[in-house]
């Protein structure tokens, strides 16, 4: 049972970004776009399936303070981590991040008017690999900001 709530997590984190993210990506300006990312609902699945994973896992939060030391605290984290639960969590948090700052980088790529291309590629990264998106939306940024004042 454990493990089934963990797959069904971890597979309703991951695909429930999915339509968002399309949304910002291949429409970035389109109403519907606007409209789906105005509330929480971008980020409520995979924070409902982290908070259902936590709630079965609440000893992994004292795991992971150890003896309170630095090294025991960095020992706990790794020992919760290296456990299917643990593994779980760190996805749907690591999901939940992404899609919050894709969002962010969607919007303010609409607001600023980027390129529509160079939006796209920063959105693109920014729910695979979000640190690669967020550099590539604060260069598009920069360059957006020089291109405006020679203009």
């Amino acid at each position: 049972m454990v493990e089934t709530m963990l797959l069904i997590a971890f597979f309703t984190a991951s695909m429930w970004v999915g339509p968002f993210w399309m949304l910002m990506l291949l429409q970035p300006h389109a109403d519907r776009t606007k409209k789906w990312m105005e509330g929480p609902w971008f980020v409520l699945g995979p924070l409902v399936a982290y908070l259902i994973v936590l709630a079965m896992n609440l000893g992994a939060l004292n795991d992971m303070v150890g003896d309170g030391t630095l090294s025991g605290v960095v020992s706990g984290l790794a020992d919760v981590l290296g456990t299917h639960d643990g593994a779980v969590l760190a996805w749907t948090h690591f999901v939940i991040g992404d899609i919050i700052v894709t969002r962010w980088i969607w919007k303010r790529s609409v607001e600023t008017e980027i390129n529509k291309t160079a939006a796209q590629v920063a959105i693109l990264f920014g729910v695979m690999l979000m640190p690669v998106g967020l550099a590539i939306h604060f260069i598009n940024m920069q360059m957006n900001k020089e291109h405006n004042t020679h203009s």
